[in-house]
């Protein structure tokens, strides 16, 4: 709301005239009016008396309790995104931090940046000490969200924090934070029972359309869930020494992806990890040529009946094809169990190739 709405919203709650306001404040009655209708502002050396007199707040009076809707704050990720893709990361950090400060208890706004800003720093460039301020930040806001009311912002930040220490090597700090974080099953059974009972209610009441949304949505997230859990195993598996059964696991994982229509960058993951595992080069290059590939084709779920219904942002809100390769690049720059194919030419020319 502007401030002209809120001059005259709150003059009206108050039943004071125009003329009293003008009074009051030992100004025209025609600048009030112009005031109100958005023309001109107060002077600042007014802004206190006629707080005072609307019986609110300077804060309130020039909108600084405002909040972002959920649309805003979608579109402004998008802006810090495309700022650090065109730009660098010290800008756009810049600028999302600037955003916090103007919005400093919007919880939702802090909890979004955050987790962009901590995804999209993994695939930076600065050195160690040029991290560290980012870290260390980063690390402040998951700290404040921890101590949301709202549960689900509490429990991703906890669920991303404990990751946090544990690449750190911080492994009982890491273990103090998931023994406060509620059980995922008891969490996930719950959100699951009441899910399905929104899908009975659609249906009695004649509504199989938002039934059979719902349940595409249901249906992916548990899929997904299911091949995470597959591509961890395998790692697992594989740590343990267990190869053999770690590949098994691995193409499942892949089989995954066209059986149920899933991203097709999906089936090259599980498979890719077993082949840098065994430092298979070629396997490994052969693997990592379709993953990229597959990063540069969009997910076309309107084609499929078991997802045709989700609602999915349009194509110029979703991630640039050529930043994501580029970040997926940058990754494979600096992650040392790639290292064993730094002499390879085929990997300098995958790294230095254009999509």
């Amino acid at each position: 709301m502007a401030i002209h709405q809120i001059l005259h919203e709150k003059r009206k709650e108050l039943g004071l005239t125009q003329e009293q306001i003008a009074a009051y404040l030992n100004v025209s009655t025609a600048a009030v009016s112009k005031w109100e209708n958005g023309l001109t502002s107060p002077d600042i050396s007014l802004l206190s008396p006629l707080a005072h007199l609307l019986k609110t707040d300077i804060n309130t009076l020039l909108c600084f309790t405002e909040d972002m809707t959920e649309q805003e704050i979608h579109q402004f990720c998008e802006r810090i995104t495309t700022l650090i893709r065109e730009k660098s990361f010290a800008e756009g950090f810049q600028e999302a931090t600037e955003k916090i400060h103007e919005y400093p208890h919007n919880e939702t706004l802090l909890h979004s940046l955050t987790l962009l800003l901590d995804s999209l720093l993994l695939f930076t460039e600065p050195s160690a000490d040029e991290r560290r301020p980012y870290e260390e930040t980063l690390n402040a806001w998951y700290q404040r969200l921890s101590a949301s009311s709202n549960d689900k912002i509490r429990n991703s930040a906890d669920y991303l924090m404990a990751g946090r220490l544990i690449r750190a090597g911080r492994y009982n700090e890491a273990q103090t934070i998931l023994n406060r974080m509620p059980d995922k099953e008891e969490v996930m059974q719950s959100v699951a029972d009441k899910a399905l009972l929104q899908v009975l209610l659609y249906e009695e009441q004649g509504q199989p359309e938002k039934a059979a949304e719902d349940l595409q949505r249901m249906l992916l997230s548990t899929l997904t869930k299911a091949q995470l859990l597959l591509n961890k195993l395998a790692d697992a598996e594989a740590a343990a020494g267990e190869m053999q059964a770690a590949e098994r696991i691995a193409d499942k994982s892949a089989q995954m992806t066209p059986l149920f229509d899933l991203w097709p960058y999906n089936a090259y993951v599980a498979p890719l990890q077993i082949a840098v595992k065994k430092q298979d080069a070629d396997e490994t290059i052969r693997l990592l040529k379709n993953l990229l590939r597959a990063s540069q084709s969009p997910w076309n779920m309107e084609s499929s009946p078991l997802f045709c219904r989700i609602q999915k942002d349009p194509p110029e809100k979703s991630a640039h094809p050529e930043f994501l390769s580029q970040m997926l690049k940058s990754d494979l720059e600096r992650d040392p169990g790639y290292d064993f194919l730094r002499d390879r030419e085929d990997f300098k020319a995958l790294l230095s190739s254009r999509p």
